[in-house]
C-alpha cells in the first residue's frame, strides 16, 4: 500500500472515530409529548333479593292434624347501592293462594289465612329483622294470608344496604285439621325488592 493510501485510511479511521465520539444530541433532537386520560366508572343502581332456603323451598315438617302452628323460615338478603332505600313486597305467584297438592285443588287444600289456630286449617306468613335501618311492616309482624296483589313486607327508608346485605326473616306457619289428607302441599310466592326514588 502506498504512503498516500495509508494516510487516507488513517484519516478515515480518525474521522470515523471522531463521529462515533460525538454525543447523540448532535444527530437528533429528542421530542416528547403527553396527554391526560381520565378513568371513569359508571356505576348503575342495583338491587337484589335472595333466599337462603335450599332450592328456594321452605319445608315445614311435622305438620299433623289438630296441633299448634308448625313453622318454617328462610332468611332474605337484600343488597342495594341505592342511598334512598327500598321496599320489599310479597304476593302469590298465581291466582291460587292455597297450599295444594297440584296447584289447582283449592277445595282439598290448605287455605291462606291470618288465623292459625289449633283445630283449624290455614297457612300464613310473617317477617322479622334485626338489621338496623330496616323496618318490617306492622302487619307483617303477625301472620297474614297471602294475596294475589303485593303486600308490604319490609322497607329501608334511607341508605344503602349493609355491606353483607340486609337480613329479613320470612316465616311461614301452617295448621291443619283432620280434613287434610297426608301429602305434600305447596304454593309459590314472589318476593320483590324495589329501590326508592
Amino acid at each position: 500500500m502506498s504512503k498516500m493510501t495509508k494516510t487516507i485510511v488513517a484519516l478515515g479511521v480518525v474521522a470515523g472515530l471522531g463521529v462515533a465520539a460525538l454525543p447523540l444530541s448532535s444527530y437528533a433532537q429528542i421530542v416528547t409529548d403527553s396527554t391526560n386520560v381520565t378513568a371513569q366508572a359508571v356505576v348503575g343502581e342495583a338491587i337484589s333479593v335472595t333466599a337462603d332456603a335450599a332450592d328456594d323451598t321452605v319445608k315445614i315438617e311435622g305438620v299433623t292434624a289438630n296441633q299448634d302452628v308448625k313453622e318454617g323460615s328462610t332468611v332474605l338478603t337484600i343488597q342495594t347501592n341505592n342511598t334512598s332505600g327500598y321496599n320489599v313486597n310479597i304476593k302469590d305467584a298465581n291466582a291460587v293462594t292455597a297450599l295444594t297438592t297440584d296447584d289447582t285443588d283449592t277445595t282439598n287444600g290448605i287455605p291462606a289465612s291470618a288465623t292459625l289456630t289449633k283445630g283449624s286449617k290455614g297457612w300464613g306468613f310473617k317477617a322479622s329483622t334485626t338489621t338496623t335501618g330496616v323496618a318490617v311492616s306492622g302487619a307483617g309482624q303477625v301472620y297474614r294470608a297471602i294475596e294475589t296483589t303485593p303486600l308490604a313486607l319490609a322497607s329501608r327508608s334511607t341508605g344503602a344496604s349493609d355491606a353483607d346485605g340486609d337480613k329479613i326473616t320470612l316465616t311461614f306457619g301452617v295448621v291443619v285439621d283432620s280434613s287434610i289428607a297426608a301429602g305434600i302441599y305447596e304454593d309459590e310466592v314472589v318476593i320483590t325488592a324495589t329501590t326508592n326514588s
